[in-house]
C-alpha cells in the first residue's frame, strides 16, 4: 500500500494509521468539509493549555497548521485553561449581533485534569450560556489516572458533571474521531458543551482506523425535544432561565440524541442471559481483553448467558438502553476505572423498576472491594474477578483452563530488580545549575521540569498546584523558625498564573526568593513555544512593578545583554557560576526577592540545532581517562547524564557520551585536570567501518515471518529520549503499508526525560480487527529490550510468557541519573540478564551490545534501537515485510538513511555476528590474571619515576603474595595490595599529569574521536595562579591553550625532581599527604600481613583495599582521604580485635 504522511488529513475515505492526537487534529478538518457539503461557511477555533496526556496535541496542530488553515481552523494556545474556555465562549457569540464573518464557529478546548479543575467556574458559565446553532464546542479533558506525569491522580468526569457538561469516553483512536464528530453535532443541537475523556490509552495511542467520512449518518432528534425558544446561546438571557433550560431541556435532548443514534451498544447479547457486564472507554477494552483471556468470546458469552454493554456517554446515562439491557438479568457487573459514575446511575435507573437485580462494581454483594477506585485496572486482574462471578454458571472447560493459565501468570514470581530508571534532567539542562542551593538552605519545587529535582538529594522538596508556587511558604513562614526559602517556578507557570502567587507573597511581606527558570520553552510537555512570554527585561520590570525588592538575572551567557536592555532598576546580571553567592546575598534581604535564571532548554537547543535555527557550538569536551581519577566531582558539579562510566584496568573512570551531550560544559567545573576542550572547526569522527557498511548493503534473504493469530504483541522497552516511541510508530506504520492493522500505546509521561518508556504494539491481520492495544499478562510475543533495566520493569515482565515470548535485548550497560551523584553507584546488570533468562528461557533470548555496535560501526548510539529491530526482523520475530519497514522509516523522515543502515546492519548481524563482535572488541583493555596486572603496574611505575621506585612496589606485592601463600586462601589480599599500593604510588602530581598529556596516546585518542581544524584547551588550577571560589574558598580552574603541551613536555622531563629537596611542588600539603599515604600503607600491610589468619583474612583484604576510596584532586581528594582514613581506622580496630 502506498501512503503519504498527509493522507491522515487529506483523505476522505480509506484506512490509515493515526495517533489519538492526530485524530483530534483531523476532527475540525472533517467537520469543515461536512459543513461545506451542507452549504455552511464555518470556522473552528482551538484553544487550551497543554499537559499530559494531551501534551502532544498542540504539537500536532502546529505540525499541520497549513492543512488546518486551509479549512478555516484557527489555533490560539491559551495563557491558561480558564481564559481559553472563556475565549471559546466568545466564539459562540460571534453571530448573535449579526457581525459574524462565518455562518458559525465551532471550537475545541483542551486541558489536563488539574486544568479542568482550574477552569471550573468558566466551564459552568459557558455551558449554561450554551453554543451557537452552527458552532458547538468540544471540551477535551486529559486525565492521568495513575499520576504518571502529574502531582495527583485525577478523574475529570465529576468536574464535567458539576458543570453539567455531557461527555463521551472513547476506548480508542477510532472513537476519538467518531465521538468528536458526533459531539460537534450534539453540541450544536443541544446547546451544551460536549466533553471527550482523553487518557493515555486513547489519546497517546495510535491505531489503523477507517477514515470514511460517511461511515455513519447522524440522526436528528425529534422537534418534540426542542422548547419553543430553542436550546442555543442568546443575548439577554437570565441566570435562572439558563439553569432551567440546561436542567430540563438540554440534558433530556442529549439523552435522546444518544438513544436514536445508538451510541451505547450491547456488544454481546443472548435471550437467556443472567449476568450483564457494563463498561466504557479504556475499561471497556480492558474488560473485553479480560474476557478473551479466560476464553470468553461472543459465542461462548452467548452459551454462558452473558450480556456486554458498551457505554459511549457515561453521563448523562441514557435510561432506555439500561432498561433494555437489564431484562432477565440477575446481576450487573460494572467495570469502570476510578470512582463510580455508571454504576450509581444504573442503580438509580433500576431502583423503582421492581427488578431484583444486583448491581455491583466498586464493591461486590458482600461489600468487599471489587474494582477499586484507586490506581488503574488491569485486564489480567479483571479476568480473575469476572471469573469468580461467572463460575456459578455452566462454563466450558476452555474457560476454566484459561483461567488457570492467567492465574498462574499473575501469581508467578518474577524476582524483580529493585531499581527503577527514574526521569532525570536532560543532558545540559539549565535546572542542573538553577536548582543548586547554598548549604543549610532549602527550596520548594514547582510544576515544571524542576519537579524532577526531588529525586536528586538537593534539598528541593514539596510542591503545590500550578500557579500557586510560593503560597505554601506565605502561610508556613508565619509559624516557622526557618528564616527564608527559595521557590522554583517555570516561566510557563509564571505566565499561566504564577505571577499572582508572587504578588501574594509581596503583599504578605514574605521573606523568600522566587527562582524563575526562563528556558524559552514548555520543556515538561515537549518543548512548545511559550505564549505571551515577556523578554527577560520585561519580566524584571513586571516583578519590580509587583513590589519584588531585588532581582538577580543569572545566565550562562552574561555577555549577550547590552546596555540597552532596559532592565528594572533593582536588577543585576550575573554569570551562572555565581549562583550560590547570589542566593546567599538574596537570602539576607528581609523581603520578597527573585532570580530570573536565563538559559534555554537543552533539549530545545538540540532541536533547534538539528533544524539549523541555532548554530552547532564549535567546542566539544573530552575526558582524558588516563588522568581521570573517577572521583565523580564532574557529576556533582554538572548533574549531567552525559557523563558515563568507563571501566578500565585502573578502575572506573569517566567519559563523555558525545551522542547525548548537549554542550552545556558545566562538567568542566569538576575539580579535575582530565577535561580538555576541542575547539574550532570540529566535528565528531564517525569511525564508520566501511568494509562492514559495504556488506550490509548487499542483498539478504527474507526470513519466514511469524504467523499472526488474534494479534501479535510487541513490547518495546527503553529509555526516554532515545527514540523508543519512534520505533513503535514506524513499526505500526509499516504494518499499515503491509495491509495489516496495528495499534500502539506509548507509556511515557515524565519518563521522556531519561526515564522508563514502554510502547505496547499489537499487529493484527486486517485493519478491521484492531481492538485492545495494551499488553497484559502473557500477551508479548516479542520483547524488544532497548535497555536492560527497563526490560526488567514489572509492567514489562508481567506481559511475557516463556511459551510464546522471544526477546532481543541490548546488553550494554546504561547507568541511571543516580550515577551523577554517587561515584560508586552500580546497577545489578548480571542479575538483570539472569532474571530475563529465567523468565523467558535461554533459548528464547538474544543479547547484543547494540549501543557499542552502532557507535563503533555507524558512529552514533542513537541508532541502537533500529539496529535491534533489524536483528529481530531477520530472526523471524516481526510479522511485517522488510520493505514496508524501510518505507516507514523513509516516511518518518528523521535521519532516514542512517536508520535504514542500522536496520540492515541488524539484519546482517545474524550472519556477520563474529565480524561485528570482533570489530567492537577492545582487546586487553582489562587484564585478566595476577601476573599480567603485576607486570603492567611495575612497568608503569618505571615510566612514572624510575626502576628503583618500581622495586618498592615489587617488594610489598611480593610480601603480600607470600602472606597469601601461607594462608592458602587464594590471592585476594595480594591482589588488593597490588591494585591499591600502585594507586597510591602513582599519585597524579604535576609531573604525572604532564607525562600523561605529553604521551602520543592522548593525541591519538583526540584524533580518533574528532575531525576538523581544531585547537586543544586545558582546564587546570596550578598552584599560586588560581583564584578561589567566593563561597567555598576552593580553587577555580583556569583555561589554558594548546601551547601548554610544550610546558607538559618540559615538566615530564623534570619528573626526576619528584620527592627531592628541589621539587617545587613537593612542599605543598597535598603532595606531602600523598607521600605519607604511601608510607603509611606500606607499614600497615607489613603489620597485618604478619598477623594474617583465615579468621581475619576478609578484614585484611578490606584494609588493603581502602585506598580505592581516595580519588580526585585537591580539596576533593582531601575530603576523600578523611573518609578513607576513618574507614581504615575502623577496620584496623576490627582486625586487632579479631582472633
Amino acid at each position: 500500500m502506498e501512503i503519504k504522511l498527509e493522507d491522515k488529513y487529506t483523505l476522505q475515505k480509506g484506512v490509515r494509521f493515526l495517533t489519538g492526537s492526530q485524530a483530534l487534529v483531523r476532527i475540525p478538518i472533517v467537520q469543515n468539509r461536512k459543513d461545506k457539503k451542507n452549504n455552511l461557511n464555518t470556522a473552528c477555533y482551538i484553544t487550551g493549555y497543554r499537559g499530559s496526556p494531551l501534551g502532544a496535541y498542540d504539537q500536532q496542530i502546529l505540525k499541520n497548521i497549513d492543512y488546518l488553515k486551509d479549512h478555516n481552523v484557527y489555533f490560539q494556545p491559551g495563557i491558561n485553561e480558564e481564559l481559553a474556555a472563556t475565549s471559546l465562549w466568545g466564539t459562540q457569540q460571534s453571530n448573535l449581533r449579526g457581525e459574524g464573518k462565518f455562518d458559525g464557529v465551532f471550537g475545541i478546548w483542551y486541558g489536563k485534569g488539574p486544568g479542568v479543575d482550574r477552569a471550573g467556574d468558566a466551564l459552568k458559565h459557558v455551558n449554561l450560556a450554551g453554543t451557537s446553532k452552527y458552532g458547538g464546542v468540544l471540551a477535551l479533558m486529559g486525565d492521568d489516572h495513575i499520576c504518571e506525569s502529574s502531582t495527583t491522580s485525577h478523574q475529570s468526569e465529576f468536574a464535567m458533571m458539576d458543570a453539567m457538561i455531557p461527555f463521551f469516553n472513547p476506548s480508542g483512536v477510532q472513537e476519538i474521531l467518531d465521538y468528536g464528530l458526533y459531539g460537534i453535532q450534539l453540541s450544536r443541537q443541544s446547546g451544551c458543551w460536549i466533553g471527550i475523556k482523553c487518557v493515555h490509552d486513547n489519546v497517546s495511542s495510535g491505531a489503523t482506523i477507517d477514515l470514511d467520512e460517511d461511515r455513519f449518518i447522524i440522526k436528528e432528534v425529534s422537534k418534540d425535544f426542542y422548547p419553543g425558544e430553542g436550546l442555543n446561546i442568546r443575548l439577554q438571557d437570565t441566570a435562572q432561565t439558563k439553569e432551567h433550560r440546561l436542567h430540563y431541556h438540554k440534558i433530556k435532548f442529549v439523552k435522546e440524541f444518544c438513544r436514536i443514534n445508538e451510541l451505547n451498544q450491547i456488544i454481546y447479547d443472548s435471550p437467556n442471559s443472567k449476568i450483564g457486564i457494563v463498561s466504557t472507554g479504556k475499561s471497556f477494552l480492558d474488560t473485553k481483553l479480560a474476557l478473551e483471556k479466560i476464553g470468553v468470546d461472543q459465542n461462548i458469552a452467548k452459551d454462558i448467558g452473558i450480556k456486554f454493554l458498551k457505554i459511549a456517554m457515561p453521563w448523562p446515562l441514557e435510561e432506555r438502553i439500561i432498561e433494555k439491557f437489564a431484562e432477565g438479568l440477575e446481576k450487573i457487573i460494572v467495570v469502570e476505572e476510578k470512582r463510580s459514575i455508571i454504576e450509581t446511575q444504573i442503580k438509580e435507573i433500576l431502583f423503582n423498576k421492581n427488578k431484583n437485580i444486583k448491581v455491583i462494581g466498586k464493591l461486590d454483594e458482600d461489600r468487599k472491594d471489587l474494582f477499586v477506585s484507586s490506581g488503574a485496572l488491569d485486564p489480567g486482574e479483571i479476568s480473575i474477578k469476572l471469573y469468580e462471578h461467572l463460575k456459578k454458571y455452566s462454563l466450558p472447560n476452555i474457560v476454566n483452563e484459561k483461567k488457570n493459565i492467567i492465574g498462574n501468570l499473575i501469581n508467578k514470581g518474577r524476582d524483580l530488580v529493585n531499581f527503577k530508571r527514574i526521569a532525570w534532567f536532560c543532558s545540559g539542562c539549565p535546572h542542573n545549575t538553577s536548582t543548586r542551593l547554598p548549604e543549610n538552605t532549602r527550596a520548594i519545587t514547582g510544576i515544571s521540569c524542576a519537579y524532577l529535582v526531588t529525586h536528586m538529594e538537593r534539598n528541593n522538596e514539596g510542591f503545590s498546584q500550578m500557579g500557586s508556587e510560593g503560597a505554601t511558604w506565605v502561610g508556613e513562614s508565619v509559624f516557622s523558625n526557618t528564616d527564608h526559602i527559595f521557590q522554583n517556578m517555570g516561566d510557563g507557570t509564571y505566565i499561566h498564573s504564577g505571577i499572582l502567587s508572587i504578588r501574594h507573597a509581596v503583599a504578605a511581606k514574605t521573606k523568600m526568593t522566587f527562582k524563575i527558570l526562563y528556558n524559552d520553552a514548555v520543556a515538561l510537555t515537549g518543548g512548545q513555544a511559550l505564549d505571551g512570554l515577556p523578554t527577560v527585561a520585561q519580566m524584571s520590570r513586571q516583578l519590580e512593578a509587583e513590589g519584588v525588592k531585588e532581582i538577580a538575572i543569572i545566565t550562562d551567557e552574561p555577555n549577550k545583554y547590552n546596555s540597552n536592555e532596559n532592565f528594572s532598576k533593582n536588577s543585576k546580571v550575573y554569570d551562572r557560576k555565581d549562583i550560590i553567592n547570589v542566593q546567599i546575598e538574596l537570602s539576607k534581604i528581609n523581603d520578597t526577592t527573585a532570580i530570573i535564571y536565563d538559559q534555554t532548554c537543552a533539549a530545545e537547543k538540540r532541536r533547534r540545532r538539528k533544524k539549523g535555527i541555532l548554530p552547532e557550538p564549535k567546542k566539544k569536551i573530552f575526558i582524558n581517562e588516563n588522568v581521570c581519577e573517577g572521583c565523580g566531582d564532574c557529576g556533582i558539579q554538572s548533574n549531567c547524564v552525559s557523563i558515563t562510566p568507563v571501566e578500565t584496568e585502573y578502575g572506573r573512570k569517566r567519559q563523555i557520551d558525545q551522542s547525548n551531550c548537549n554542550k552545556d560544559y558545566t562538567c568542566v567545573d569538576g575539580f579535575c585536570p582530565s577535561f580538555v576542550s576541542v575547539e574550532g572547526d570540529v566535528s565528531l569522527k564517525k569511525n564508520q567501518n566501511n568494509e562492514l557498511l559495504t556488506k550490509i548493503n548487499s542483498s539478504i534473504s527474507d526470513p519466514i515471518i511469524p504467523e499472526i493469530k488474534n494479534s501479535y504483541g510487541i513490547m518495546i522497552a527503553g529509555i526516554g529520549g532515545t527514540g523508543v516511541v519512534t520505533i513503535g510508530a514506524i513499526l505500526a506504520t509499516a504494518a499499515q503499508i503491509d495491509g495489516k492493522g496495528s495499534g500502539v500505546l506509548d507509556m511515557t509521561g515524565l519518563a521522556q526525560k531519561g526515564g522508563s518508556v514502554k510502547s505496547f504494539l499489537r499487529i493484527f491481520k486486517h485493519p478491521n480487527e484492531v481492538s485492545t492495544i495494551r499488553l497484559s499478562y502473557g500477551d508479548t510475543n516479542l520483547l524488544l529490550g532497548f535497555d536492560l533495566l527497563v526490560a526488567n520493569d514489572n509492567e514489562v515482565l508481567k506481559t511475557i510468557d516463556k511459551d510464546i515470548t522471544k526477546s532481543i535485548v541490548n546488553s550494554d550497560e546504561v547507568m541511571t541519573g543516580e550515577f551523577t551523584r554517587d561515584k560508586n553507584f552500580q546497577l545489578p546488570f548480571d542479575e538483570m540478564r539472569e532474571n530475563l533468562i529465567n523468565l523467558i528461557g535461554n533459548e528464547n533470548i538474544t543479547f547484543m551490545p547494540s549501543n557499542n555496535i552502532t557507535a563503533k560501526i555507524l558512529g552514533d548510539t542513537i541508532l541502537s534501537n533500529m539496529y535491534l529491530v533489524g536483528y529481530a526482523y531477520q530472526s523471524g520475530l516481526i510479522p511485517i515485510n522488510a520493505k514496508s519497514i524501510e518505507n516507514a522509516i523513509m516516511l518518518n523522515g528523521a535521519r532516514a538513511e542512517e536508520n535504514i543502515y542500522a536496520f540492515r546492519l541488524g539484519r546482517h548481524s545474524l550472519s556477520l555476528k563474529k565480524d561485528i563482535l570482533d570489530t567492537i572488541s577492545e582487546k586487553d583493555k582489562i587484564l585478566s590474571n595476577f601476573k599480567e596486572k603485576y607486570d603492567d603496574r611495575y612497568n608503569y611505575l618505571i615510566k612514572y619515576q624510575n626502576e628503583k621506585y618500581a622495586k618498592q612496589f615489587r617488594d610489598l606485592v611480593e610480601f603480600a603474595k607470600t602472606s597469601d601463600e601461607k594462608i592458602g586462601n587464594g590471592n585476594k589480599f595480594s591482589t588488593a595490595v597490588l591494585n591499591n599500593y600502585f594507586k597510591l604510588m602513582a599519585y597524579k602530581d604535576e609531573y604525572e599529569v604532564a607525562r600523561l598529556y605529553s604521551s602520543d596516546e592522548f593525541i591519538n585518542k583526540i584524533k580518533k574521536n574528532f575531525d576538523g581544524n581544531y585547537k586543544i584547551n586545558f582546564y587546570l588550577a596550578p598552584p599560586i595562579f588560581y583564584k578561589k571560589d567566593k563561597v567555598t574558598g576552593n580553587p577555580l580552574k583556569i583555561k589554558f591553550g594548546q601551547w601548554l603541551l610544550i610546558i607538559f613536555k618540559i615538566l615530564n622531563q623534570l619528573k626526576f625532581l619528584r620527592g627531592t629537596l628541589f621539587d617545587p611542588f613537593g612542599y605543598f600539603s597535598e603532595r606531602k599527604n600523598e607521600r605519607k599515604l604511601v608510607k603509611d600503607y606500606k607499614n600497615i600491610i607489613l603489620e597485618i600481613g604478619k598477623k594474617l589468619t583465615l579468621s581475619n583474612y576478609n578484614i585484611a583484604v578490606d584494609i588493603a583495599s581502602f585506598p580505592d576510596q581516595i580519588r580526585g584532586f585537591g580539596h576533593v581528594k582531601e575530603k576523600n582521604i578523611k573518609v578513607a582514613k576513618k574507614y581504615r581506622n575502623n577496620l584496623m580496630n576490627a582486625f586487632n580485635e579479631s582472633k
